[in-house]
């Protein structure tokens, strides 16, 4: 079997490893079919956060099921196009019971596929075969009518949709939106793309890259391009961060008005970090921070993708054979799916 490995700062490498096989009940081997690139490898790749090779890389993927345990062969017939949690979470611990699967108790604290530490048990997605270890809890069954390639991001940067904004919109009657765009560059166009298409709030997309605000507007989303974040003028009552960067940040946190939520996908990899914290106080904001929960966030998103009210396809900007996929993996671009 074939994987992609992340070796050091910048390389990758084709690797060979033993075929994966069922060990145990509630497993399932998959075939990913596309792969999505997450906004956080690149920085990976790039030295740029904690995480040290080497690694096997990819989380975001839908596939084909290829081999199911014998307890599961009427639930997950062979050749099901699935989606998986990048998550991994056994669906039975307290944290799991609890919807917060993406803190599992089952397995070392943030287990996930294509990262440490999760990667080195349970490898990544760019390659031949995936192992779902609890598959009747990370499975997600995907309808045939839906591109495989349109939701290839679904466990994580299109799930973080409902993080950053979906699970808000029933506290605020027609809410002003602000999305702040920037490293995390899919995520906050999948975030504005959905606000625009539900027509749950009134969304601006604001962003200092050219590109991401060309596809913002080409989609019909408003926008406000920066060439540098400048001192705010407009008040929000949600305000999505997915900047990932120091002026990005403190021009979110400035444009929230009263009793406003604040919501963000960026890591910053520190514990010093300032807030204008009087101010926010003053107000009244809600701050939400944290990683994703993988698994609600899908079966929270999923339906408005089947029935074509939230079209995420239109994000993915570039697309690759499986084969190409250590030259393509490097290179920029906003969404990057590698498809079989």
């Amino acid at each position: 079997m074939r994987r992609l490995m992340f070796r050091k700062k910048g390389i990758l490498e084709w690797e060979e490893v033993e075929p994966l096989t069922v060990t145990g009940q509630n497993q399932v081997i998959v075939e990913p079919i596309s792969i999505a690139r997450c906004d956080l490898d690149l920085p990976i790749l790039r030295g740029e956060t904690l995480f040290r090779a080497p690694f096997p890389v990819g989380h975001e993927f839908v596939g084909k099921i290829k081999t199911v345990s014998e307890d599961l062969t009427d639930l997950y017939p062979v050749g099901m196009t699935v989606a998986s949690t990048f998550q991994i979470s056994c669906g039975s611990c307290p944290a799991c019971l609890n919807h917060h699967s993406n803190s599992c108790e089952s397995i070392p604290y943030t287990s996930g596929y294509g990262m440490p530490p999760g990667a080195h048990s349970f490898g990544g997605a760019i390659a031949d075969e995936i192992k779902i270890p609890f598959a009747k809890q990370m499975l997600f069954p995907i309808n045939p009518k839906i591109n495989p390639v349109g939701i290839a991001s679904l466990s994580d940067n299109i799930a973080e949709v409902w993080k950053l904004a979906g699970r808000f919109l029933h506290q605020k009657k027609d809410p002003k939106v602000l999305v702040v765009g920037g490293l995390a560059g899919s995520i906050g166009l999948y975030t504005a793309l959905f606000l625009h298409q539900t027509k749950k709030a009134e969304v601006v997309y604001v962003d200092t890259d050219s590109m991401r605000i060309q596809l913002a507007e080409s989609l019909g989303i408003s926008v406000e391009h920066f060439t540098s974040f400048p001192k705010p003028t407009k008040k929000y009552d949600l305000v999505c961060d997915a900047s990932a960067h120091k002026a990005g940040w403190d021009f979110a946190v400035r444009s929230l008005g009263r009793n406003a939520i604040f919501s963000s996908a960026s890591i910053f990899w520190t514990n010093e970090w300032q807030i204008p914290y009087l101010e926010m106080y003053n107000q009244g904001v809600e701050i939400h921070l944290g990683r994703v929960e993988s698994k609600d966030s899908m079966e929270a998103l999923y339906p408005y993708i089947l029935s074509g009210v939230f079209t995420p396809e239109k994000i993915v900007t570039k697309q690759v054979s499986f084969s190409d996929a250590k030259e393509a993996w490097l290179e920029e671009s906003i969404k990057l799916v590698i498809t079989k």
